[in-house]
């Protein structure tokens, strides 16, 4: 993990943001088999269940891309990536970290756009519990994308002042 001489803030950051919502989705499995337990056996299902768990999950995926982007656990074509020059392979995460981080960017502006509006008109899910949810499903969107493009160019700063120390 980190840059080669330690975890920088951005890296603690995402991992510990991370592990702490991974706890999201057994929170989430507990509640579904709360749903279950609830609906066969007392034949009282809720209204809020299916909501919550699908709240908890989404938000547990949109933070996990600065998670796995930290422990550089992404996903890499490692055959054909293996048998580049240590110099071309250079260029590949430069060339990888620079697009993903123009992708996080504009990913984040429309997210934060969509955030802000979500917020402004206070937007309920329409469903019978009638939460929040896509204020609160937007909101870690808009974080997620600016945590991982904050870690995609910690990675990227990382790798042009010290070439060959950290891969991405």
């Amino acid at each position: 993990m980190g840059n080669g001489g330690g975890e920088g803030a951005v890296e603690r950051v995402s991992r510990r943001t991370g592990e702490a919502c991974a706890w999201l989705f057994p929170l989430a499995a507990l509640l579904t088999g709360y749903e279950v337990i609830a609906a066969a056996l007392f034949a009282a299902p809720t209204i809020w269940v299916h909501d919550l768990t699908t709240m908890l999950c989404v938000i547990g995926f949109l933070v996990g891309g600065a998670y796995a982007q930290a422990r550089r656990e992404h996903i890499r074509i490692t055959p054909v990536y293996d048998l580049l020059p240590a110099g071309v392979r250079g260029i590949c995460d430069a060339l990888g970290l620079g697009l993903a981080a123009a992708y996080a960017a504009v990913l984040a502006w429309f997210t934060g756009s969509q955030a802000i509006e979500s917020v402004r008109i206070w937007e309920m899910s329409g469903h019978a519990w009638n939460f929040p949810m896509p204020v609160v499903i937007r909101l870690a969107f808009f974080l997620g994308s600016l945590l991982l493009l904050a870690q995609l160019a910690a990675h990227l700063r990382a790798l042009l002042l010290r070439p060959g120390s950290a891969t991405p």
